[in-house]
């Protein structure tokens, strides 16, 4: 009997994430937000703090891997077809990678993604030096690892797009040859490592156990979620970059000059770790609530709106989904509801200490259905074209006035 876990790296994790890259510091000879935490020490310590998920003998490993890669494969074309976005299809097909992962893979690639976006952010000046900087950083590190941890456990599949940490993760501890064909159909000159979609196939499997799912229905549930985050991301190749943008600032705000009496630096970043891991259900994190000045908050609720739709487009597509295609369609929605796919939310967003208001994902997925009730899925993808048609965090609760904008 073994645990669902491979070596999921590919040279560049083979080096350790926390190894040097040019440029990685915040430009040349300097330091960022990044060298706030000991990325190697945080992913030692997820990795002996999360167990590895279900025993299970080696034969029924590879069949959960190799079912959710044939789910990830009929995905694309299935969503591509729910939403009209075959042209996105067709552009995914040569820039996405599908990554049949463990916990240790999602930890890997999530904190190779955070630490690229913390690269963008200058270190504060007057940030504390000697003990206390040691201090801190230990502090910042054990919440990172805390994070990571609490991700890798139970989210069942995410996308990170290209950019920021993309190549980082691999899926050969799991099944190569799938990598290999995909490179084989990419059109010359296409990076196959830019867009990556993880399946947690131990996570899938203790899901479907657990709740005693259809093992052939889940995995394709779990993987027409995310191939909706594909399409979004290749209908809109703009997208990655402008959320990428807007955290970025929020980031410089959580980490800059603190007002009087607050923390700095890697305490600051320490803080917000801790709280978007300890938010409950319905709770935003204290950091965001106290800590952001009103232009910051309005960032973030531009942030919050652009998630909500997202995942309510993702909501959506499932919601064409019927019994003849997915025989247990009705008992999936029924056991997993708005839980975006069982996932515990990514670690931008328990970050972000948005991760927790449903009700934004619930309010996502009504503005995306009203709108498709309108103007079907042809109106709705105008919204992919440019960061201006994104809604507004008040157009979410107000589809209308997103469709008068528009001139829908």
């Amino acid at each position: 009997m073994s645990g669902l876990r491979g070596h999921l790296v590919d040279g560049a994790a083979r080096r350790g994430v926390g190894d040097e890259r040019p440029g990685a510091r915040g430009g040349v000879g300097g330091r960022s937000a990044a060298d706030g935490v000991d990325w190697d020490g945080a992913l030692r310590l997820a990795r002996l703090a999360t167990p590895a998920g279900p025993r299970v003998p080696g034969a029924v490993g590879r069949g959960v891997v190799a079912l959710l890669r044939r789910s990830a494969q009929d995905a694309l074309p299935w969503a591509a077809q729910i939403t009209g976005l075959g042209f996105a299809a067709r552009r995914a097909v040569g820039g996405c990678r599908v990554l049949v992962v463990d916990r240790v893979g999602v930890q890997r690639a999530n904190a190779a993604f955070a630490r690229a976006l913390m690269e963008r952010v200058p270190e504060p000046s007057g940030s504390r030096s000697g003990a206390t900087a040691i201090a801190s950083r230990s502090v910042a590190t054990g919440a990172v690892a805390g994070l990571l941890g609490l991700v890798s456990a139970r989210v069942l599949g995410q996308v990170l797009p290209a950019g920021p940490g993309a190549g980082v993760v691999d899926g050969s501890g799991f099944e190569a040859a799938g990598d290999a064909a995909v490179a084989a159909v990419a059109p010359p000159g296409v990076d196959t490592a830019a867009t990556r979609m993880l399946l947690v196939a131990p996570n899938v499997l203790r899901l479907q156990r657990e709740r005693d799912l259809d093992r052939v229905d889940l995995a394709a549930w779990v993987a027409l979620h995310e191939a909706a985050h594909v399409l979004q991301l290749a209908a809109a190749p703009w997208l990655a970059g402008h959320l990428a943008t807007q955290v970025g600032e929020l980031a410089v705000a959580l980490v800059g000059a603190p007002k009087a009496g607050g923390h700095r630096g890697p305490g600051r970043l320490a803080r917000a770790l801790r709280s978007g891991v300890a938010a409950g259900p319905g709770a935003a994190s204290p950091l965001l609530v106290d800590r952001l000045d009103a232009g910051e908050r309005e960032r973030l609720a531009s942030v919050t709106a652009v998630m909500a739709l997202l995942e309510g487009h993702a909501e959506a597509v499932l919601d064409a989904v019927g019994p003849g295609r997915m025989p247990s369609v009705h008992r999936l929605r029924a056991v997993l509801g708005h839980s975006r796919g069982g996932a515990a939310g990514t670690a931008l967003e328990r970050l972000l200490g948005v991760e927790a208001k449903q009700a934004q994902y619930v309010d996502g997925a009504a503005f995306v259905r009203a709108v498709v009730g309108r103007v079907g899925h042809a109106g709705l993808n105008v919204v992919w074209r440019a960061a201006a048609n994104l809604p507004r965090p008040e157009e979410i609760a107000r589809p209308e006035a997103w469709l008068e904008r528009m001139g829908l």
